[in-house]
């Protein structure tokens, strides 16, 4: 008898994967890359469609990853939609919006590469369909899409963290009164450029409960990172690495800086020494490298 329930046990078929429990498929899915997400697993079965389309899988839109080069019309994405989806013509926009679509308003944190063909109208879009934002990390924008930015930072009220690639020339000031009005949980700010006076002001006056700031490879003189350093007295982490505008050995800077948890100003020096180093001809690494505006 037990040979007999034995045999007929081994010869019970395994349990297929397309009868797992829509829960279970979640968990694995959650290591999928989201062009996975969108393009291959939807094709399997009727359950792996409905485990792929779960809202959670899509609260981290992390467009920016890996190389840019996977979004474009000759990769293999652009491929497979073509191939699954009968797509003519793949456009990173597209995909931004059906993965914003499957979030279903959860999206979280957006990280968007440099490939938006028109950046105000897909920030307008993220800005309505994904108002539970804590982090966005957006790319270079042209000057109009830039101007634009302080009217959209109310849509996200629930805003923790902003990274912008570039520093808004002529609006930042506009941007960080929004950010202290509308957003009471901001704390982290990411961002490269000439920090200018009003602009220092700014962060020391609207933003002066950051936790979290970083100027990396910036043009910042010394007293507009004093009045940034005076300002911010909530700071736990502040980063100017590599920038042009203050010596990295400046005694009242370091004093300032001593009460920061973790203060990071290496690489930094006057513009005096920037020049004479540009004067020299000698050849300056990626890490020393800053646009002065």
């Amino acid at each position: 008898m037990e040979t007999a329930v034995q045999e007929s046990a081994s010869a019970a078929p395994a349990p297929s994967w397309a009868d797992m429990e829509t829960d279970c498929l979640v968990h694995v899915f959650r290591r999928l890359d989201l062009e996975d997400l969108a393009a291959a697993a939807p094709l399997v079965c009727r359950g792996w469609r409905r485990a792929a389309a779960d809202p959670s899988l899509w609260r981290a839109l992390d467009l920016r990853r890996d190389h840019v080069a996977r979004f474009m019309p000759w990769g293999a994405l652009a491929a497979a939609f073509a191939r699954r989806y009968d797509v003519s013509r793949f456009t990173f926009a597209g995909f931004l919006r059906i993965c914003v679509a499957r979030a279903r308003g959860s999206a979280a944190d957006i990280t968007l590469p440099p490939l938006l063909a028109s950046p105000a109208a897909e920030l307008d879009h993220i800005s309505l369909q994904c108002p539970r934002v804590r982090r966005l990390a957006l790319p270079k924008l042209p000057a109009g899409d830039e101007a634009r930015l302080p009217e959209l930072i109310p849509r996200w009220p629930l805003l923790e963290h902003l990274e912008l690639e570039a520093k808004p020339s002529s609006c930042f000031p506009d941007i960080a009164a929004k950010l202290a009005l509308y957003c009471p949980n901001f704390a982290s700010l990411k961002t490269t450029g000439s920090v200018k006076p009003e602009d220092a002001v700014a962060l020391a006056c609207s933003l002066h409960r950051l936790r979290s700031l970083c100027l990396d490879r910036s043009y910042l003189p010394r007293r507009e990172l004093l009045a940034i350093l005076v300002g911010c007295r909530e700071m736990r982490k502040f980063s100017a690495r590599s920038c042009v505008g203050f010596d990295d050995k400046d005694e009242e800077v370091i004093r300032r800086g001593a009460r920061i948890e973790r203060f990071e100003i290496g690489g930094s020096s006057r513009l005096d020494e920037f020049e004479d180093e540009m004067a020299t001809g000698d050849e300056l690494c990626d890490s020393s490298y800053v646009d002065v505006m």
